[in-house]
């Protein structure tokens, strides 16, 4: 690294003590200190027409991006990897590194103290572990990724800038037995409620720093502190994001008399909820729209296309989540799925058909 990334690196720090993430002196020194252009050694960029450019260190906007305070995506649909060297390509993100001021909130939230043993649930690039590594020694840190690929992209990282914490591939929603009892537990994606083998790897007096999901949006950040087998806490102010554990992104589609409908994205799974089935309005509406573009194709006229399929998420996905109450369409596979399905979600979305859409994702 040049003076001029090593500025760059002063000032990212100095922004997160200024905007109030970094108020711990010690976990201040700790940011300074890891490296976290080690673990993004090439990213994607979003572009204007919803697809994606790789990039590296090579680019004129590689640094500041890695040095600011936003989460950036490294992975795409599973399996793409950026590639600087190919041009513009669409998917939707399925991992990435975490905002840096969130993982400050979350890694101060933890209050940690020397030698007091950390699992991560949700490994990505490997940063946070590096992080937990520098403060409270590798042998006192275990993560756990459910991707293989990310994981050992993640293993070969934390090696090259120094860091040798234990990697596991697992369901983080299973923790990691091999390594308990942990004093304290931080979770990089969210859930619907605490798993009990979470609370049953913790020991009495220890705490859990994670993000509750709940079907119909939000992802608030809580502190947990764990005795007997059971946890109560409260409510970080700094909100969460993360993609559910083991979920797939879901859309959902909200109307005025109470109607509700949920479609996840990679599993096309649809539930429908009230007395209007707004999934199947969605369906007849964008079968209504091709028939007419057929129709109008021999004319030399065309009606807009809907919008890019993608919606877009963070972290990596890992289970589906269902609703809330009994939904009267159940457990159906949309007609047409595939692209057709993403895209009239999408712009179900943008549009604000049936009182508007949220899109679910980290």
């Amino acid at each position: 690294m040049t003076d001029v990334h090593l500025d760059g690196i002063a000032r990212f720090v100095a922004g997160l003590h200024a905007d109030g993430y970094l108020g711990d002196p010690v976990w201040r020194e700790v940011f300074g200190r890891v490296p976290r252009h080690v673990f993004l050694p090439r990213l994607f960029v979003p572009l204007p027409d919803g697809q994606w450019q790789a990039i590296d260190a090579a680019h004129p906007d590689y640094w500041r991006l890695v040095y600011s305070d936003t989460t950036l995506t490294t992975q795409l649909d599973g399996t793409v990897e950026p590639d600087p060297t190919t041009g513009p390509v669409a998917g939707t993100g399925t991992s990435s590194s975490t905002q840096p001021g969130l993982m400050a909130a979350m890694l101060q939230a933890l209050r940690v103290s020397s030698g007091q043993r950390v699992l991560e649930i949700g490994t990505g690039t490997g940063y946070n572990a590096a992080l937990l590594a520098h403060r409270l020694g590798q042998q006192n840190v275990t993560s756990v990724e459910i991707d293989p690929a990310v994981a050992e992209h993640a293993r070969r990282r934390l090696a090259e800038a120094g860091y040798r914490p234990a990697v596991v591939t697992g369901d983080g929603e299973h923790g990691w037995a091999g390594g308990a009892p942990y004093d304290r537990l931080i979770a990089t994606v969210a859930v619907p409620a605490v798993p009990p083998a979470w609370l049953a790897q913790i020991r009495d007096g220890g705490v859990i720093v994670t993000s509750l999901w709940r079907d119909l949006g939000g992802a608030p950040l809580v502190r947990l502190e764990v005795n007997d087998g059971t946890a109560q806490g409260f409510f970080l102010s700094q909100p969460g994001g993360f993609t559910p554990t083991g979920g797939h992104e879901q859309v959902w589609l909200f109307a005025p008399d109470g109607s509700r409908a949920m479609v996840e994205d990679a599993t096309v799974h649809v539930e429908q909820y009230g007395p209007r089935s707004l999934w199947d309005e969605v369906e007849a509406g964008y079968d209504r729209w091709t028939r007419a573009q057929a129709s109008r194709a021999g004319t030399g006229s065309a009606l807009p296309s809907p919008p890019p399929a993608s919606t877009g998420s963070g972290s990596t996905p890992r289970t589906r989540r269902s609703g809330t109450t009994a939904p009267h369409t159940a457990d159906r596979t949309a007609p047409g799925c595939g692209p057709g399905v993403r895209r009239t979600a999408q712009r179900a979305e943008r549009c604000g058909e049936y009182g508007g859409a949220s899109a679910a994702g980290g």
